[in-house]
């Protein structure tokens, strides 16, 4: 009654029949809800919440800007494939962007310009893209000149370049030339028999004698899939970072879990389950779930960090104290489990006081051997 504001006596609803008492309940609950607010369910009653929820989370997520209109005649599957898409595309992007932004931060720092600095630069630009800049040019030119201008480069030689390079040596170079020639250029470690396929070209022989044969390609997508590494060594050391980070700190809270669960999984016996078996399989579902975690937060962090200059990744070794017992031990849960079923009303026995020597009385003679009373000998001061 109390739910519906319904004020109804005891002896009211004893003469009403229970289809009268139905009806007033009807009215007073229609009433309530006129009463309540509901301009809030709008937001999930829109035919297009679905679309404009997917959207948002791309938005916050990947920073992907999905075009509502696009998305509504598309089938799930036809979406889940463009989002795809969009990801790869903007990861692409990023291999381009971030080696540059990396290079310019550790040039433009927060501390002030190092003049050292921009010849740092001006190597890393002409080591990495093969371009010709002078540092004299990086001085005289504003860093958001020399930010798109680096682009432009990187671009360029992602776009173009690197293949045209790779294509021009392999067409005057010997497999031992191009070899040694990728290993000074992208910092690899190839050797001739790596661009070897069937069958096997001759180290002797130029390598613009073999024209588009399986060879040719075999060797041409392994120096791009090495240059390409190449290009992007900032990015994959963030992708290291990022990754030992969210891996050291998940892993801890794992088992900090596994210890707290260990503590209170004997209370499975009493739905007559072995809880060594339970706590097996909880475990492998909470590792399954710890994984999952990390998956979303890697990608919640790798489109949106970034690394600055002088972070160091934390050492998993110095953890000190963290400590995982094995499964087999279960100490704590056999004590609390023989606590919890010892009987509640019996006290524990105390154990008897026993002297080592008889208790001497007041009156008694002493033990000293004078004669007197104890009282009024050894035991005058007691």
């Amino acid at each position: 009654m109390t739910a519906f504001s319904v004020n109804l006596s005891g002896s009211k609803i004893r003469q009403m029949t229970a289809e009268e008492i139905q009806q007033n309940l009807i009215e007073a609950a229609a009433e309530q809800i006129d009463k309540k607010d509901g301009s809030m369910l709008m937001t999930f009653l829109d035919p297009d919440f679905g679309i404009k929820t997917l959207v948002s989370w791309a938005d916050n997520k990947f920073g992907i800007k999905l075009n509502i209109n696009q998305l509504k005649d598309l089938k799930p599957q036809q979406i889940y494939e463009k989002l795809c898409q969009e990801v790869q595309a903007l990861y692409a992007r990023r291999e381009i962007e971030y080696p540059v932004e990396f290079a310019l931060s550790m040039t433009y720092r927060a501390d002030g310009i190092n003049i050292y600095a921009f010849e740092k630069l001006a190597g890393w630009v002409n080591d990495r893209f093969g371009a010709q800049i002078s540092v004299s040019h990086l001085q005289n030119t504003p860093p958001a000149a020399v930010h798109r201008e680096l682009l432009k480069i990187s671009e360029d030689y992602h776009a173009v370049g690197l293949e045209n390079q790779i294509d021009e040596k392999i067409a005057s170079s010997s497999a031992e030339q191009v070899a040694e020639w990728a290993n000074k250029r992208f910092k690899a470690n190839l050797q001739c028999d790596d661009f070897a396929s069937e069958p096997r070209l001759p180290a002797r022989h130029s390598l613009g004698e073999v024209g588009s044969g399986s060879g040719m390609t075999t060797l041409k997508e392994k120096l791009l899939e090495v240059g390409r590494d190449f290009l992007r060594t900032e990015l994959s050391e963030l992708e290291k970072y990022v990754l030992l980070q969210l891996y050291d700190s998940a892993w801890k809270d794992h088992l900090y879990s596994m210890d707290h669960m260990k503590e209170s999984i004997f209370m499975r016996a009493y739905a007559e389950k072995d809880p060594k078996i339970e706590y097996k399989q909880e475990g492998f579902r909470m590792f399954n779930e710890m994984l999952d975690l990390i998956e979303d937060k890697v990608t919640d962090t790798i489109f949106k960090v970034r690394l600055e200059a002088g972070a160091r990744t934390r050492s998993v070794w110095q953890a000190g104290q963290t400590k995982h017992e094995e499964v087999s031990q279960f100490e704590m849960a056999e004590r609390q489990r023989a606590a919890a079923q010892a009987p509640q009303g019996e006290a524990a026995r105390v154990k008897q006081i026993k002297l080592d020597q008889p208790k001497v009385g007041r009156n008694d003679p002493c033990p000293c051997g004078s004669g007197k009373k104890y009282k009024k000998c050894c035991g005058k001061n007691t």
